[in-house]
């Protein structure tokens, strides 16, 4: 697996029986990235960037993607208590985490079970919270209508929808497409992509945080991101403009920008 100017290196790690699929280039301190339902490429643009000056890991979540189903996870504070399982597998102490959209969610998960695990806290288009503001229905969406909805910028929504309306021509593409749908379903059909607990919880969180949004989100609106501001009020807040709900694609050199800025 490459990337432009970086190689990437893919396997399956094993982690008490289950397979992990583990994609991960670069050198520095550890830097997780925590992907959203709907990224089937595995290597988001920022994350070459990004991994000029960390090592990055970039897994697929438990029923996602290439790793194992686990049936122990049946929500995302399930799956929080496998990614500790990784991270020790992996021997990584206090990583910091970058999180999108149902990665953002888990990301913050992690950090409140086990704060010391965390070095920095980078939640992009997080779900998770109930912020009140109206948003589509990611599971009666089709891959053309997501692709419409999740980029803003028409180059990127170009390519995109374009890639999604040839999905099922590549069977094992589509496989994944199916599979991290239904695995979204399983850990966040209802309530919808939230936890009523979590913004109770969050204040166990020791660790700084970024809160990273594209101004244009259609999918989860800047409303979101101002109630994950006031839920954390210790938290920065930044919109990337002329992006939508993936930055990391979109805009991947503001949002490495970003990131580095805050973790350095």
């Amino acid at each position: 697996m490459t990337t432009t100017g970086m190689a990437v290196s893919a396997e399956h790690v094993d982690v008490r029986g289950r397979r992990v699929w583990l994609a991960r280039s670069g050198h520095g301190e550890p830097l997780v990235y925590l992907h959203g339902p709907g990224e089937l490429d595995g290597w988001a643009p920022a994350l070459t960037l990004l991994a000029r000056d960390f090592t990055v890991y970039r897994p697929d979540h438990p029923g996602f993607g290439r790793s194992d189903d686990d049936p122990s996870v049946d929500s995302v504070l399930d799956m929080a208590f496998s990614y500790l399982d990784l991270l020790d597998r992996l021997g990584l102490d206090r990583p910091a985490l970058v999180g999108h959209s149902l990665g953002g969610w888990l990301a913050a998960q992690i950090a409140v079970l086990a704060p010391g695990r965390v070095r920095g806290l980078v939640l992009a288009g997080a779900a998770g919270l109930r912020a009140g503001v109206p948003a589509p229905d990611i599971f009666t969406l089709n891959p053309v209508q997501d692709a419409e909805l999740a980029n803003h910028r028409h180059g990127a929504r170009a390519a995109a929808v374009a890639a999604a309306e040839r999905i099922t021509e590549d069977q094992e593409l589509f496989q994944r497409y199916l599979r991290n749908r239904m695995a979204t379903a399983h850990v966040g059909w209802n309530p919808y992509l939230h936890d009523p607990k979590l913004a109770g919880r969050l204040h166990r969180i020791t660790a700084g945080v970024l809160i990273i949004w594209g101004a244009e989100d259609r999918l989860l609106p800047v409303g979101y991101a101002h109630r994950w501001a006031e839920a954390l009020p210790a938290a920065r807040l930044e919109i990337i403009e002329d992006a939508g709900h993936r930055p990391q694609a979109e805009r991947p050199e503001a949002f490495a920008a970003l990131v580095r800025e805050f973790l350095a």
